[in-house]
């Protein structure tokens, strides 16, 4: 673990993660700064767009591959997040493997419940299909609550018969709403952003009383069988790790291929981190290779 990732975990445990837990209004923590590291790069463009009726970000490089794209689905408990607060992350997978991206703004709770995040990731998806960006081109990524989006999305798109992306890239993925996972309790002081409080008020403002166990909620109870590869990177001790542990597990059992990348001690989501933390760089790396691997294999 770096110094630097040492010092932030210190930093994050001593504010975000009481914040997180103990927010009234999640207005108060929307109007927080956005990360270090936030702003555009020279070599990248930064346009707006109507994604099928959801305000998105086209985020293109420097010479990016022809008809290649990702869709990323922020995180924040699908109560924070959007373009401002993801941008960067965004930005340097756009970089690092030569691809458009389209970063979505989807509706948040407590304004718009479950299952608004879903609906709109499918009409994003539905507008890049329209518009002629072909699937085996496409990759599906997120973090966090945007990583279960993203499980959840590929869930949604099997039940309509739409063509699933070419892979999937997810950090920290949270598909159990139910916040069953051995790690919520075990990590619960470990882990430097998240708490079991935190996560049950995400789950019970974005639910408001709705199943848990409904699969496009909590895609980990999803038929997940016919998945395309995936990629789940997690820290060693976050309350989310079984999140990630047992999708990976399932999807395989499922007859898919997903691998698991957990990396020691890093915090909730680290390789949004990445201006500032080295093991946010290489993880921008590992993913970037792994989503440039699939997009040039047939």
């Amino acid at each position: 673990m770096s110094v630097r990732a040492s010092l932030i975990s210190f930093f994050l445990r001593r504010t975000l993660k009481k914040q997180m837990a103990t927010f009234e209004d999640p207005a108060d923590v929307r109007q927080s700064p956005s990360l270090p590291g936030s702003k555009t790069p020279k070599d990248v463009t930064v346009a707006p767009v109507d994604a099928g009726s959801v305000p998105a970000e086209w985020i293109t490089p420097d010479n990016p591959a022809d008809g290649d794209a990702l869709l990323y689905l922020h995180g924040g408990g699908y109560v924070f997040g959007g373009l401002d607060s993801h941008r960067d992350i965004a930005c340097r997978l756009a970089q690092a493997a030569g691809v458009r991206v389209l970063l979505l703004d989807y509706r948040l709770a407590p304004e718009n419940r479950f299952p608004a995040a879903v609906e709109d990731a499918t009409a994003a998806y539905r507008w890049l299909l329209a518009g002629g960006q072909a699937a085996d081109r496409l990759v599906v990524a997120g973090d966090s609550a945007g990583g279960g989006l993203s499980v959840a999305l590929m869930v949604q798109l099997k039940a309509l018969e739409l063509p699933l992306p070419k892979a999937a890239v997810l950090m920290s993925p949270w598909v159990d709403l139910a916040n069953t996972g051995d790690s919520v309790s075990l990590h619960a002081d470990a882990d430097a952003m998240l708490s079991p409080q935190a996560v049950d008020k995400f789950a019970s403002l974005y639910l408001d009383g709705q199943d848990p166990g409904d699969p496009l909620a909590s895609p980990l109870y999803a038929d997940l069988s016919g998945l395309p590869p995936t990629q789940v990177l997690v820290g060693s001790e976050e309350v989310l790790r079984s999140d990630s542990e047992r999708l990976v597990e399932r999807i395989n059992g499922a007859g898919g291929r997903a691998e698991l990348a957990v990396w020691p001690k890093m915090p909730h989501v680290f390789p949004i981190l990445a201006g500032v933390i080295p093991e946010g760089r290489q993880a921008v790396q590992d993913m970037s290779a792994f989503i440039r691997t699939n997009l040039s294999t047939p």
